[in-house]
């Protein structure tokens, strides 16, 4: 059930189960309310506080837009049009850019049920917006408060073996003659990192709001770290993906390159980056491939530089999960999902 139905998913059904209960209390029509509760549940508490402060006045310039422009034009298609453009016109002048959807689907489904009375058709609408932006900030504030560290550790997890499967592809790329667009290979990985960056300060607007331990900041500062160096290794990778195979390459020179580019994959697929002697045997090889060669912009010299750039990051990479990992299992309180590979909640 838990690949179904996330943390996420029962906080918007609780939300809107609440907002809908108490505008059926108070005789109010639930379907603004409802919308409301629905497009304000946030990944976050912090996002749902702040944004909520936002969204409230929003949602009321967008009801003031909706009541004015119905009155003077009645319910056709250019009051739809002309209530929803002046709302997010206003919306983006004032910085409600947060508010902006909320206030013009407040707006535009309040113009068929108005009526003569103007201002209990906004008291009502209004009324029933706040109710929803309110339940839903305090449902997600409340109910089932969000924890990115496991999260975080399967997303950077899973991101060192696209790493490792990307740097096998673009050099497969690069021996196959394919002179097709290489940067295909690491831009969705590209993408992907900026998520799991994402995810980090998620993080750390929680906890403006949520005591954390030592313990959990710490093992969190690890997992950025291991983001860090993951982006300079897709530094080094876009570099070799942009290297241009200016020269024929000997058999054995290929063997080299390709035993080196497995070993890197081997480490970055292991979850404790554990470097082995193979692996410094090859970089050695590539050391001396580096001196054999007399022009410094031939293809060998140049993929060289950056295999030796993206060893010393590797070599940082594995020192710091070995001392990570060595803290962590002397100190009992530190959180075991960082290096054990256990699905605590989705």
């Amino acid at each position: 059930m838990k690949s179904w139905i996330g943390r996420r998913v029962i906080k918007t059904g609780l939300a809107v189960f609440i907002t809908a209960l108490l505008c059926h209390l108070i005789k109010l029509p639930p379907t603004f309310a409802v919308i409301t509760a629905i497009v304000t549940t946030e990944p976050t508490a912090a996002d749902s506080l702040k944004k909520g402060m936002i969204r409230l006045p929003a949602a009321a310039l967008g009801a003031t837009f909706a009541i004015a422009v119905d009155f003077m034009l009645g319910q056709n298609a250019l009051t739809y049009a002309l209530v929803a453009m002046l709302t997010i016109i206003v919306c983006s002048k004032l910085k409600f850019d947060t508010g902006t959807l909320v206030a013009t689907l407040t707006a535009v489904a309040m113009i068929p049920g108005t009526t003569d009375h103007a201002l209990f058709d906004f008291s009502i609408r209004i009324s029933g917006t706040s109710i929803g932006i309110i339940v839903s900030t305090f449902v997600n504030f409340l109910i089932l408060p969000p924890k990115f560290g496991p999260i975080l550790v399967k997303k950077v997890d899973a991101l060192y073996e696209k790493t490792a499967t990307t740097l096998s592809s673009i050099i497969e790329a690069h021996f196959s003659d394919d002179t097709k667009d290489r940067t295909h290979y690491y831009r969705h990985l590209h993408e992907e990192i900026t998520k799991a960056y994402q995810l980090t300060q998620f993080q750390h607007d929680e906890w403006q709001y949520r005591r954390s331990s030592e313990f959990e900041r710490r093992s969190f500062g690890y997992l950025q770290k291991k983001l860090d160096y993951l982006h300079l290794t897709l530094f080094h990778l876009g570099k070799i993906c942009h290297l241009r195979l200016n020269q024929s390459l000997s058999q054995e020179d290929q063997a080299i390159i390709l035993q080196t580019i497995k070993s890197f994959c081997s480490i970055y697929k292991d979850q404790y980056h554990q470097i082995t002697t193979t692996h410094y045997i090859n970089i050695e090889k590539i050391k001396q491939l580096l001196q054999q060669q007399k022009k410094l912009d031939s293809f060998i010299s140049q993929i060289c530089h950056e295999l030796l750039s993206l060893h010393e990051v590797t070599t940082e990479l594995a020192q710091i999960t070995t001392d990570e990992r060595r803290f962590s299992m002397q100190e009992t309180s530190y959180p075991t999902y960082i290096f054990k590979k256990q699905v605590l909640y989705d």
